[in-house]
């Protein structure tokens, strides 16, 4: 008789240790469960992150292209100024150029004007006949 008690304590001690080992598996599989769920917002995260990052290198790259394309637009506008400039040299060059000739030409105009006048005189002063 005393084999049946010593099993039955034997017994109850291991239906005991099972019950501890139950609620430790029980336990154990509700971390892993919440770990896989934080596992899986981090990974949404991270994935947001990374399309966050994708667009910003996009937008970085599109403001370096406009930036190049800005560059070269006032490296365009630098050179048309320049030429304005040239043009407006030239244009107040021609402007002086425009008035000595204008000058020139009057005074070739009062010279033929004298010279004519000087022509009739000595026609009107010496006729000549036949």
């Amino acid at each position: 008789m005393t084999d049946r008690p010593d099993e039955a304590s034997k017994l109850a001690r291991l239906l005991r240790d099972i019950e501890e080992l139950e609620k430790t598996r029980s336990a154990l599989l509700e971390r892993v469960e919440k770990t896989r769920s934080k596992l899986i917002a981090a990974g949404n995260r991270t994935a947001a992150i990374r399309a966050s990052v994708d667009l910003f290198c996009d937008h970085i790259t599109d403001v370096a292209t406009a930036a190049a394309e800005l560059s070269v637009l006032e490296q365009e506008i630098q050179t048309a100024d320049r030429g304005l400039e040239e043009a407006r040299k030239e244009a107040s060059g021609s402007e002086f150029e425009t008035d000595s000739l204008s000058e020139t030409l009057d005074e070739a105009d009062e010279e033929l004007e004298r010279l004519s006048s000087i022509f009739v005189d000595r026609r009107v002063k010496h006729p000549k006949g036949h």
